[in-house]
């Protein structure tokens, strides 16, 4: 028998570190304790990875030569029927990794068991680990070898098909000679007396190395991991966005609804500016179209004049005179305003404040009225300005 010798405890990682969950993130290597999973190492790349007793599962390897995952789900409860002697639907069952070509682990455990696990799992914040049996923690040795480590009084063994299982320390040299006593590479402190001569230890590579990839998570079927923190961070963040989207919404309609009613109000100050500037002028229509029949058409020499004249007009009416109307004649390029003043003397001097602005200006009768007086004053566009 082959003998290699170590110097490093493998139950530090299994003993020394285990810490409660709630005084340690939950990434790293984990294993099911009494009451709360408890920490055996630090890993840091792969997968949170919860140890199950092996005890509990049996691992076996199957041959599944299929092309798809889908296709090797459906056929494993019959390849695995005749090696339990429980009818396969009082099971769960758990198909692994690929331990040869064509060839795949398999879990088998109670589901009562299964269920128990996950409960203890998501109380301690670890609903998102893997659960592996603990004896697949150990590296798959070389064939007709055996992976051992002793965990207490039980002994954890990984043989070469990459299948393991989980004995009591008292039955171990029992179930070694009786499996032709294959070489055993030790992990972790030399057995207790009587066994010295069974194995001896190697310097095993650190168990989070080791772990990177899971050989078989029993979490799957009716007990695969739900994903509901990740399914319930898209659900509200989808509520936020659509709240979001019905806000600004609200606001876009509450603008168009405000605009909408200042160019109503605008529409109807246009018109009656209009109606007063030029009385019996049509404003149903557009009010663009209105407005460019009321200014000079282009091309007639008077709109360069007619904009500045209207503000001149304006100046020359001065204080106490109220422009009542303001007519405008196209084709005889002239304003009428009809005007009101306090008395004739002021309409006459609005006349001749116009004359000197420049404008051509003639005055209609003016007829006195009560309080005041009214009269129109034509005045041409282009002649004299």
């Amino acid at each position: 028998m082959k003998v290699a010798l170590h110097a490093i405890r493998i139950d530090d990682y299994l003993v020394r570190l285990r810490r409660p969950m709630a005084q340690a993130g939950p990434g790293g290597v984990w294993a099911i304790g009494q009451d709360l999973p408890v920490r055996q190492a630090d890993a840091a790349r792969g997968p949170a990875i919860l140890l199950v007793p092996s005890e509990q599962v049996l691992v076996t390897a199957v041959d599944l030569p299929l092309p798809s995952r889908r296709q090797r789900m459906a056929a494993l409860p019959f390849a695995i029927e005749d090696r339990i002697a429980e009818p396969i639907e009082a099971v769960h069952v758990a198909l692994g990794s690929e331990s040869a070509p064509g060839r795949y682990l398999a879990g088998v455990v109670a589901p009562a068991t299964m269920a128990g696990w996950v409960r203890q799992a998501e109380a301690a914040g670890l609903g998102h680990a893997v659960l592996m049996p603990d004896a697949l923690a150990l590296p798959v040795p070389a064939e007709g070898a055996w992976s051992v480590e002793r965990t207490g009084e039980r002994i954890l063994v990984r043989v070469a098909d990459g299948t393991g299982f989980a004995v009591a320390t008292a039955r171990f040299a029992a179930l070694w000679a009786a499996a032709g006593r294959p070489d055993c590479i030790l992990y972790g402190d030399v057995l207790p007396d009587g066994l010295a001569g069974v194995v001896a230890a190697i310097a095993p590579e650190p168990l989070p190395t080791r772990l990177r990839m899971p050989a078989l998570d029993l979490r799957q079927g009716a007990f695969a991991r739900t994903r509901r923190r990740t399914s319930d961070l898209w659900r509200r963040a989808a509520i936020v966005a659509a709240c979001g989207l019905l806000a600004h919404g609200a606001i876009a309609a509450a603008d168009v609804l405000a605009l909408q009613r200042i160019a109503a109000a605008r529409k109807a100050e246009t018109r009656a500016i209009v109606e007063r500037i030029a009385p019996g002028t049509s404003t149903q229509g557009d009010l663009a179209d209105v407005a460019s029949d009321l200014l000079p058409a282009a091309g007639t020499g008077r709109g360069a004049v007619f904009v500045p004249m209207i503000g001149r007009v304006s100046e020359a009416l001065g204080p106490g005179v109220t422009l009542r109307s303001l007519a405008y004649d196209g084709g005889a390029g002239s304003l009428v305003l009809d005007i009101s003043a306090p008395d004739l003397a002021a309409l006459q001097a609005v006349e001749a404040r116009l004359r000197a602005a420049g404008l051509s200006a003639t005055g209609g009768a003016g007829t006195a009225a009560a309080g005041g007086a009214e009269g129109q004053i034509t005045v041409r566009i282009g002649s004299g300005s």
